[in-house]
């Protein structure tokens, strides 16, 4: 089921009594439960008829036998079951016993007075369990994958309307580039902004270049993204600026690391016919960031990649040992990695 659609429907008051709620998109699916909790549930009584449970530490028998209860004062119930492994084809983390009979009976008649939410960061539930097509066909089932282009931008313009302030298209995309696609670091910064232009302001290119805040990974991805664009320049004085404020050299070369490293996963994954999609959930990163990694991994060869990646793990031992002046070895190895572009762009 389309979020947009089942928080519409939640607001008009119309509760299902299951709903299953999957993907590693956190942020989504914590206002969505924080949704439920406002609409389904008076204030006034929250603390007697909100119940919140991991299931790798409660028998989902207890779990339903709560769900089984009645309303206290209030008319309504809301009962949150977390890491419901049993959906999915992961083995149980503990020794607790889910015992999935009893889910099944328990949606043959749920109770209206109840909304029993289950929730897992699985990206996908194992449609082979016979549990699992039931809570298909009768509970609502929402996905919370990560957002990514058309989606993403979307997204940000909506969190600037609810901030009452606007953000265009172009600036949702640079908001995006300067910040990342993480939503919890977004929201922040969207509210921030929105603060600072006022009701019924617009968040402009200058007010982003100006006020929000860009994490030291993207620092580092920024700086990567000059030197395949050709621009060693541009990123020797990123490098400088980054030393500036502080940063630790040696963790600078760590997030060198791990971004040429993401970079040789998507060189090798690309060519076997893998999603943007596929390859992040295989790698474990955001489709965006594996987007901008596809574009920055073409002007490489895979030859190359090893090569540098192989640099930098020289250039972290000799760093940690003392053998070599850790500001000469970040800009030693931006050269490096700039001639290896060079060289395969030839």
């Amino acid at each position: 089921m389309p979020l947009l659609s089942a928080i519409r429907e939640i607001r008009q008051k119309q509760y299902a009594p299951v709903y299953v709620l999957h993907g590693p998109e956190s942020f989504l699916a914590e206002e969505f439960l924080s949704l439920a909790r406002r609409e389904m549930i008076d204030p006034d009584f929250s603390d007697l008829n909100i119940s919140v449970y991991d299931c790798t530490e409660t028998s989902l028998s207890d779990i339903l036998q709560d769900a089984e209860t009645l309303p206290f004062m209030g008319e309504h119930r809301l009962v949150i079951a977390r890491q419901a492994y049993f959906l999915t084809g992961s083995k149980p983390p503990s020794k607790v016993e889910s015992d999935p009979d009893a889910l099944l009976g328990y949606m043959q008649n749920p109770p209206a007075y109840t909304s029993l939410i289950l929730q897992t960061e699985a990206e996908k539930l194992d449609e082979r369990k016979k549990l699992v097509k039931t809570l298909q066909q009768k509970a609502k089932v929402i996905p919370f994958m990560y957002l990514k282009d058309g989606d993403l931008y979307a997204w940000i313009e909506r969190q600037a309307d609810k901030y009452r302030a606007s953000i265009q298209r172009p600036q949702s995309m640079k908001l995006v580039e300067r910040v990342g696609s993480e939503l919890r670091l977004l929201d922040k910064e969207i509210e921030k902004l929105a603060i600072f232009v006022g009701e019924g302001g617009t968040i402009t290119d200058q007010i982003i270049e100006d006020l929000a805040a860009r994490t030291l990974e993207q620092d580092v991805f920024a700086l990567i993204e000059q030197v395949a664009s050709g621009r060693l320049d541009r990123a020797l004085r990123m490098l400088y600026d980054s030393m500036k404020t502080g940063e630790e050299p040696i963790k600078l070369l760590s997030l060198f690391a791990r971004q040429f490293r993401m970079l040789l996963q998507v060189r090798q994954l690309a060519p076997r016919g893998y999603s943007q999609q596929q390859m992040a959930g295989m790698i474990k990163m955001h489709p965006y960031a594996v987007k901008k990694a596809m574009e920055q991994a073409r002007h490489f060869s895979e030859d190359s990649l090893k090569k540098l990646l192989l640099i930098l793990a020289e250039d972290d031992f000799r760093m940690k040992s003392g053998q070599v002046d850790k500001r000469l070895a970040l800009e030693l190895f931006i050269t490096r990695a700039y001639e290896e572009r060079s060289r395969t762009s030839r």
